[in-house]
């Protein structure tokens, strides 16, 4: 009782929080026998993620700063290169109001120069200009980055609006920005055409439908391998809102259309809601898992359609963003989210995802970075890392591919199962060729003993995220009780702790258990 009194005071007084951590760490610590928890490993392969599973998005959206990025700027691009192998999916409500002029010459002529971010004006659906000097200065981030490039082309609701009933996807100035790419050798790992186009459908005056959709994705289809014929193609990036009959209407749409096969992935968007008093609440974690089995049967039950389209967590995020990309008071960019975010990778990759793009790395205070301002980045910012970033960045070196069985006898400990090697280059030499566990510790007071069965292994490395010392509501994270990084400034030093992990790992005996701090993410490889 004491220490969950401590625990509330700490949310009103964050420096309260070194007194509960410390204390409760002791008393786990000074723990005899029985664990906190069991956790008990299967040996059963329920799937497997892709080596680039754990990604993140860029959006062209006014409010998220697109048009005031500056995408050569080193430090952003160091930080992305430190969660490679990635996919960046460039996509967003802002990609299908941006137009492309590739040269000079009134594609873009009438779009007013957007105004900043959190200022009147810009929002979601703010028209935009993408010329060749922004474009090349993203395409080349994402090279810097390392990492595969998915486009999101822009479906065109400004003209879907003006042409109303009579309103059918052009593709003309898509067609200029591929032959431009063409001309540079720039490269795409693949496509998407919408964005959340259900979301859009009640309120456009264009007769919006799935068929409509998967039409215009059949012909971006047929101009993307043009170009490139090893694209692949993916959609329809559903929100919310009549998703149960748009995602169905599409894939089967694409199949009528001549488009089956062509489908590399079904992608839906979620945001968790989650909020200062229930990020760690195991109903809020687990509220998306009905949607996840519906998601699964959509495809299966789409037969032949359906056939080897994989399932993708599309666009991710902890709370929305808002139209200020403040994101309505939840944790973004602090470390709650990052309890939010482990648990989020881990919960999808079990229930058959392969993939996961995190909405967003840069832009508004849900991304895994910022600059010194919410949604602006100069060409020399130093950049701000959040605690979200950290989860990410362990997830490359630390997990394997093949997804595990696994299951806790608790609810406050959350518990996951991987193998195999990590895809990072700087993975832990501990997990190559490994088994791994997510250990997830959802109480706020005390640090939980877990006893790790079924896994026939007598040794352990173990690497345990917790909050900052000014707790959870605060940016920042320790690891095995290191203060991490906030920062990244490549004009003082090239930081060498963005290739291998800065910290040892904590080293023990399986038959002891495993100590996860309070609200504390502990990968385990043994």
């Amino acid at each position: 009782l004491k220490l969950q009194f401590l625990y509330l005071i700490a949310l009103i007084h964050p420096t309260m929080w070194r007194v509960v951590s410390t204390l409760s760490a002791g008393a786990a610590f000074a723990a005899a026998t029985a664990p906190d928890a069991t956790a008990v490993q299967s040996d059963e392969v329920l799937g497997r993620t892709d080596a680039v599973y754990a990604s993140w998005n860029l959006d062209a959206s006014c409010n998220r700063g697109f048009h005031v990025t500056d995408f050569r700027n080193e430090n952003l691009r160091a930080a992305a290169r430190g969660l490679a192998p990635s996919r960046l999916r460039f996509g967003g409500s802002g990609n299908d109001y941006l137009v492309y002029e590739m040269s000079e010459g009134g594609e873009c002529h009438g779009i007013p120069t957007p105004p900043a971010p959190q200022q009147q004006g810009c929002g979601y659906f703010t028209p935009g200009c993408l010329n060749a000097t922004h474009w090349d200065a993203l395409y080349g981030f994402a090279e810097a980055a390392e990492a595969e490039f998915l486009f999101g082309v822009s479906f065109r609701l400004d003209e879907a609006d003006a042409a109303g009933a009579a309103y059918r996807w052009n593709s003309s100035n898509a067609a200029s920005l591929l032959e431009y790419m063409a001309s540079r050798n720039q490269t795409m790992w693949g496509y998407e055409l919408g964005n959340e186009i259900n979301n859009n459908a009640k309120s456009s005056k264009a007769p919006l439908t799935p068929a409509m959709q998967a039409a215009a994705m059949v012909e971006l289809a047929g101009l993307a391998r043009y170009f490139t014929p090893s694209a692949k193609f993916v959609g329809p990036d559903t929100g919310s809102p009549n998703w149960g009959t748009w995602m169905p209407g599409y894939i089967n749409a694409m199949a009528e259309l001549g488009g089956g096969g062509l489908l590399h992935a079904a992608t839906h968007h979620v945001y968790n809601g989650i909020q200062n008093a229930t990020f760690n609440s195991p109903k809020q974690l687990d509220s998306g898992i009905p949607d996840m089995t519906r998601f699964r049967n959509m495809i299966k039950n789409a037969g032949a359609a359906g056939r080897g389209v994989e399932m993708w967590a599309g666009e991710m995020g902890p709370n929305y963003g808002g139209n200020d990309g403040m994101c309505f008071g939840a944790p973004c960019g602090l470390y709650a989210s990052a309890v939010w975010y482990a648990d989020e990778l881990a919960l999808r990759a079990a229930h058959g995802y392969t993939h996961h793009q995190r909405q967003d790395f840069f832009g508004a205070t849900y991304g895994l970075v910022s600059g010194s301002a919410v949604s602006v980045l100069s060409r020399d910012d130093t950049l701000v890392l959040h605690s979200d970033y950290w989860v990410n960045y362990l997830w490359k070196r630390l997990i394997g591919q093949d997804v595990l069985g696994m299951a806790s006898d608790t609810p406050t400990l959350r518990a996951y199962a991987f193998r195999g090697t990590p895809p990072s280059a700087y993975a832990a030499a501990e997990c190559r060729n490994a088994t791994q566990a997510v250990l997830i510790n959802l109480t706020p007071d005390r640090a939980a003993r877990v006893a790790l069965q079924g896994t026939g292994s007598v040794s352990f490395a173990a690497w345990s995220l917790a909050p900052p010392p000014a707790g959870p509501l605060a940016n920042g994270a320790r690891l095995n009780d290191v203060p991490l990084p906030t920062t990244v400034d490549v004009a003082r030093s090239e930081p060498a702790f963005l290739q291998h992990i800065p910290v040892a790992p904590v080293r023990g005996s399986v038959p002891d258990g495993v100590v996860v701090p309070p609200l504390g993410v502990t990968i385990v490889c043994h």
